[in-house]
């Protein structure tokens, strides 16, 4: 864990490379591309990038299908390629944090080759394995992708545990060398400039060693805590060895063991990515009301208070964009855009920024199942149109919460194919950046990108919107999320109408205070109770109400 508490005062932004800048004309961003956009990423404002997954890979998964741990992908660049990149980010000044799936390889990769072709392999034991028949499955257990988590391999005459796909192979993490495996490849990436790490799926690395069949057969053969505490301590010592920045990846997670995972002195992360404000997995519940998620983010607002740090995020790789998700992006995409990074960027802790989402981008809007290139989302059409659903009924759900809703490329110029590249993209473009890009965004005062730097400016010059107190303000609605950031007296409000009606603020006085920010036009009334559809103020209060 750092020592320093920079990553505190700091704003991240993730880069998912594939469809960040295409540099070398074949349709897939690259470590070269992406250093030609310090610039930009410096006139934003970000101290630290995380990018993904960058590593060789057998594309089952966008790349969190790994083959080999200490190398880039050649459709990405080369070692040299990232070496430079990482002097050219430290020379903007700005913090380099890449990805570490831990809990799976690719089935290509030369150790999961090794344990197929002789059981008497030291690798073999680097995997998860259970003796059974053909067709038969040694328990209950499912894939997070669907089916059973298990695949009998004829070769070694014994099936092997995938949590995700069939490519994807559970690392077996009760086995010493795995662990040792996994921090000389963190020294080796730290060797190289690698400022930190997001160690990706925390929370599935410990196993039931009993193998028994449970009773959520998709989640209920892993994240014993206890277990995984083992094997986090493992990692400790060279992290805090190369005192590297350290985001843990843990959907699911309960706040007794956030607090202990965080602590300064005991803990072994320095921020967690939780996922309890998302449920757009849900098919009932696509999206928390507003009511909920008052309740929620405000539980781990207060719940780490003095304890540890709160990640804040709405956008990453894996979720919908956040103006179709949370927001409006039919009658207020870039009004809503706005409101929402307002309502989650000065909250407490280190805001995290998605390619994309400082433009506004919403859900890609695809209309065919050729389009769509995540295994899940195939897996998801496959399974159900063939459980007698329309495939008109599935397109719309894929629209909503495909994972490749974040993944077309940005939009930097008008130029065909948005400036990304003069070829055609590996994914296409969709229609989420509503016509608008970069180069456009940048001569706009009024527009999201703007927004956004003013936000950051804000963040980063006022000390109580850093490290103030949150206190939620309960408006008993379905529509306003307000709350105030208080330090040694010093009070900010912010009031956020989520909704696609007008709300009023009669719980509190605006007139003993000063409106800062808004998405709205700049002669609106700061003190009109009524709130616009999709509005947010920011105020500085001159007295507590």
């Amino acid at each position: 864990m750092a020592d320093a508490q920079w990553w505190q005062h700091a704003v991240g932004y993730q880069i998912y490379p594939q469809s960040f800048f295409d540099s070398n004309h074949d349709g897939v961003g690259d470590l070269p591309g992406i250093q030609t956009k310090i610039d930009y990423l410096r006139e934003l404002g970000v101290d630290f990038v995380w990018l993904s997954s960058f590593y060789p890979s057998g594309d089952v998964d966008n790349g969190y299908d790994v083959t080999d741990y200490r190398a880039v992908a050649p459709q990405f660049g080369t070692i040299n390629d990232f070496t430079r990149l990482v002097e050219a980010f430290h020379a903007a000044d700005i913090k380099v944090v890449i990805d570490l799936a831990l809990n799976h390889t690719s089935s290509q990769h030369p150790w999961f080759q090794a344990a197929l072709t002789d059981v008497t392999s030291p690798y073999h034991d680097y995997y998860i394995w259970r003796d059974t028949q053909p067709g038969v499955a040694p328990n209950n257990w499912e894939s997070v992708f669907g089916g059973s988590a298990w695949t009998y391999s004829a070769e070694a005459q014994a099936a092997y545990l995938h949590t995700f796909a069939e490519g994807q192979p559970d690392l077996n993490w009760e086995n010493p060398a795995v662990r040792q495996e996994m921090g000389a490849t963190i020294q080796w990436w730290a060797d190289r400039g690698v400022d930190g790490f997001r160690l990706d799926g925390v929370m599935h690395l410990k196993k039931r060693q009993d193998f028994a069949n449970v009773g959520r057969p998709r989640t209920g053969y892993t994240g014993d805590v206890a277990g995984t505490d083992a094997f986090l301590s493992a990692l400790k010592p060279v992290l805090q060895r190369n005192n590297a920045f350290v985001i843990g990846e843990a959907g699911g997670i309960d706040m007794a063991t956030a607090q202990r995972w965080l602590n300064p002195q005991t803990g072994y992360f320095d921020l967690l990515l939780e996922f309890d404000h998302v449920h757009f997995w849900e098919k009932a519940e696509p999206k928390l009301p507003v009511a909920a998620l008052r309740e929620t983010l405000s539980k781990w607002q207060l719940g780490l208070e003095g304890i540890g740090w709160n990640a804040l995020f709405i956008e990453n790789h894996d979720l919908p964009r956040a103006v179709s998700y949370y927001g409006n992006a039919t009658d207020y995409q870039w009004r809503s855009a706005k409101a929402l990074a307002l309502w989650y960027f000065l909250m407490k802790g280190t805001p995290f920024i998605y390619q994309g989402q400082e433009l506004g981008m919403a859900n890609a809007a695809f209309t065919q199942a050729s389009q769509y290139r995540d295994l899940d989302s195939r897996l998801f059409y496959q399974q159900q149109t063939a459980a007698g659903v329309p495939s008109s009924t599935v397109l719309q759900n894929l629209a909503m919460k495909s994972r490749d809703n974040a993944r077309t490329p940005i939009s930097w110029t008008h130029a065909q194919y948005g400036g990304f590249s003069d070829h055609a993209p590996w994914i296409d473009m969709g229609l989420g950046s509503g016509g608008l890009n970069v180069e456009q965004e940048r001569h706009d005062p009024h527009g999201v990108l703007n927004f956004y730097q003013q936000l950051i400016r804000l963040k980063k010059s006022v000390p109580t919107l850093t490290t103030g107190r949150y206190e939620l303000i309960d408006t008993q609605d379905d529509q306003l999320y307000v709350y105030r950031r208080t330090l040694n007296g010093d009070n900010w409000l912010v009031v956020v109408n989520m909704s696609n009606q007008i709300a009023t603020t009669q719980e509190f006085d605006l007139n003993t205070s000063e409106l800062i920010l808004t998405n709205m036009a700049v002669d609106a009334d700061s003190d009109e109770p009524q709130i616009q559809p999709w509005e947010a103020r920011l105020y500085h209060l001159r007295k507590l109400e």
